[in-house]
C-alpha cells in the first residue's frame, strides 16, 4: 500500500524483501488520489492553529535538497509486481482486488492516511506499518520532533501490526537509538531513518516464526500533533543551547 511515488527510505526498506526468495511482493495498492494544494494545506493548518510552523517548514522545504524518490509504477514494473490504482481504498472494487489476492501480510509505505476496517484485518497477519517513536510515549507526529521538544535521552522506532486507531497497534519489532548533546531535528530524524531501514525485513521475519509472540502495550502514550509556530521556537532554542553547551564541554 503506497503513495504514487515511494521515497529513498521507503525503497530501501524493501530491497532485502526482494532479495530473499522466501518472500514475495505479489501486488500494490497506489493511493491515486488528487494531491491537496499548498493552498489548501495551509489553510487546513491555519484553522488549527499550526500556520506559523507551516509556513517555516514549507519555507526550509523549498531550499533544501530535494528528496529522491521512484514512481511506484515504475518500482512495481521493473520488478514484475502487478498493481491496483484507486482513490479510494475502501471501494467494493479495491477490497475485492485486494481480498482475491489472499496476502498474508500488507505493508504500509504510505498515503491512505489513518487505516480503518475491513482493511486492518483482510491479510492474515494484519498491516504492517512503520512509527518512528515509542508508542508507550509517543504516538502522532512529527517523528522526532517531541522527544527532543521534551529533552528525552533516547528514542523509539516501531514496526507494528495496525489497530483502528492512531499508533494503536501491536509492536512486532522495537529499537531504541541514544539522542546525542548536539542533536538537531534534521539529524535525529535522519539517523531514525538509517536505523531503522531493515526492521521491516526483520519483522516479516519474525511473524514467519511459529514460536514469536508480538509483545502487548498495556499503556498507549500521548497522541502529539503538528506543533504551533511557538513550540517550534522553543525546540529551536532548546537545540541552540544543547549544542552550545555540548560544544564547550568538548573544548
Amino acid at each position: 500500500m503506497t503513495t504514487d511515488s515511494i521515497p529513498v527510505f521507503r525503497l530501501n526498506t524493501l530491497k532485502p524483501v526482494l532479495k530473499d526468495n522466501s518472500f514475495s511482493i505479489d501486488f500494490a495498492v497506489i493511493d491515486d488520489r488528487p494531491k491537496k494544494s499548498i493552498y489548501e494545506k495551509l489553510k487546513k493548518n491555519i484553522r488549527r492553529g499550526r500556520g506559523g510552523y507551516i509556513i517555516i517548514m514549507a519555507y526550509q522545504r523549498f531550499f533544501a535538497k530535494k528528496e529522491i524518490t521512484i514512481s511506484a509504477e515504475m518500482f512495481c514494473n521493473e520488478n514484475g509486481i502487478s498493481f491496483h490504482k484507486t482513490e479510494n481504498i475502501y471501494s467494493p472494487e479495491t477490497i475485492d482486488y485486494i481480498s482475491k489476492k489472499k496476502a498474508d501480510v500488507l505493508i504500509l509505505i504510505g498515503g491512505y492516511e489513518i487505516i480503518k476496517e475491513p482493511l486492518l484485518s483482510i491479510a492474515h497477519f494484519g498491516i504492517l506499518s512503520y512509527h518512528h517513536g515509542n508508542m508507550r510515549k509517543y504516538r502522532g507526529q512529527p517523528p522526532a520532533f517531541w522527544e527532543l521538544f521534551n529533552d528525552e535521552k533516547e528514542m523509539g522506532i516501531t514496526v507494528q501490526i495496525l489497530a483502528a486507531g492512531l499508533d494503536h497497534g501491536t509492536p512486532v519489532l522495537e529499537k531504541t537509538i541514544e539522542i546525542m548533546k548536539n542533536e538537531t531535528l534534521t539529524s535525529l530524524h535522519s539517523r531514525s531513518l538509517q536505523e531503522s531501514v531493515y526492521m521491516m525485513y526483520e519483522a516479516l521475519k519474525k511473524l514467519t516464526d511459529k514460536d514469536f509472540v508480538p509483545a502487548k502495550i498495556e499503556n498507549y502514550g500521548k497522541v502529539y500533533t503538528i506543533p504551533n509556530l511557538r513550540q517550534w521556537i522553543i525546540l529551536k532554542m532548546k537545540i541552540f543551547w544543547r549544542r552550545l553547551f555540548a560544544s564547550l564541554r568538548s573544548q
